[in-house]
């Protein structure tokens, strides 16, 4: 594929790419980075997947300090980057839902920002979601150069150049990572710049002590939503779960979630007094009760990947979701998995079975026995 250039920004000719772990180091950057200024980063969502790449952003920022970095995010998600020390601008796109779609005002809106992207003159895009709508946004900036994440799906190669995969990445924040290093950036181990403001954290604390939570204790915070059912261990679970740390620490858990169905329907099923602050926080403020929760118990879901982001333990009960590649990063050991109950057919987003065996066999005290044994560890710590 042949992408325009600008003067001074340069794709070096190095022919066929093929990088292995040896050649992180020792390969040359496949870009003057000395002569890029304006750099787009765009990742709209979602939740998880976002916390999955803030580590490109310090990367180049710290390799890079003369750029200026801008990140394109679907407005339901923009407050995770605010306050972030290595975005110097973010620009949000509308989010659109069902009939919003084919709203005048909606596409009114969506052009009047691409063309605000077009006017700021990026060098170079990076794309690290691969689909049609982001790759959309790179072709509108006109940058001369755009890049992407190795995984280009729908229309997105026809406007935009991969980034190989190293072999050794196998965690998606390493495979996003792939293109910093691509870039010449020094990558020694992943970075999660988060940014939690001290009136959010107050807040928090607040939530907690009107739901009779020490938010000073140790606390276990429960996400018991995912975005697909077929991912979520169950109502009953949760709340068994809920109820044990009750019995064994006198604590209240805590329920966080958007989804107030499901928290609903576990705190219907406990037998225990808990705490639940579903709908209630914003995302900072959930930031924030999760960076005081002694661990944090969930499915495969955006709070998992933030709380491992704030180097909080997270015990992850997953289906047949590919936990090495997607797990809380750096925490594949608290992983509650029992992918041999799966068929060759299922995949992490359609099961084979009703309700799922892989997340069916999972029981309650196999999880809270994970929960004691990480509470335990940084307790003595």
């Amino acid at each position: 594929m042949s992408l325009p250039r600008r003067a001074g920004v340069h794709l070096k000719n190095r022919g066929p790419v093929s990088l292995n772990k040896s050649e992180r180091v020792t390969r040359p950057p496949a870009v003057d980075m000395a002569s890029v200024r304006r750099v787009l980063i765009i990742k709209l969502s979602a939740f998880g997947d976002i916390i999955h790449a803030l580590p490109v952003a310090e990367a180049l920022k710290r390799s890079f300090p003369h750029i200026e970095a801008t990140w394109a995010i679907d407005e339901t998600f923009a407050p995770l980057l605010a306050g972030n020390p290595t975005v110097d601008h973010v620009l949000t796109l509308p989010r659109a839902r069902g009939k919003q779609l084919r709203s005048v005002s909606y596409h009114r809106e969506y052009f009047r920002t691409l063309r605000d992207i077009r006017k700021r003159r990026f060098d170079l895009t990076l794309d690290l979601q691969g689909l049609t709508k982001s790759a959309l946004v790179a072709a509108a900036s006109g940058a001369p150069l755009r890049l992407a994440y190795h995984w280009l799906r729908e229309a997105a190669s026809f406007f935009e150049r991969p980034i190989p995969r190293d072999p050794a990445s196998v965690h998606v924040v390493d495979q996003y990572l792939d293109v910093a290093r691509f870039l010449g950036a020094k990558v020694d181990r992943p970075h999660f710049p988060f940014n939690i403001p001290a009136e959010d954290d107050a807040a928090a604390a607040a939530m907690l002590s009107e739901c009779g939570v020490d938010p000073d204790a140790p606390f276990v915070a429960v996400n018991p939503a995912t975005a697909r059912a077929v991912k979520q261990w169950g109502a009953k679970q949760y709340a068994g779960l809920l109820d044990d740390f009750y019995d064994r620490g006198g604590q209240r858990g805590v329920i966080v979630t958007a989804d107030r169905g499901v928290a609903g329907a576990v705190e219907e099923c406990t037998t225990r007094p808990v705490a639940n602050l579903a709908g209630k926080t914003t995302l900072k403020q959930l930031a924030a009760v999760l960076h005081r929760s002694a661990v944090h118990v969930c499915g495969d879901t955006g709070s998992g990947h933030l709380a491992a982001a704030l180097s909080r333990p997270v015990i992850a009960i997953v289906g047949p979701t590919d936990a090495d590649r997607s797990c809380p990063y750096g925490q594949r050991a608290n992983v509650v998995r029992h992918i041999e109950q799966c068929s060759a057919t299922c995949n992490w987003h359609h099961c084979q079975y009703a309700p799922p065996r892989c997340l069916e066999s999972i029981t309650v005290d196999e999880v809270a026995e994970k929960v004691r044994s990480v509470m335990s560890v940084r307790t003595s710590e």
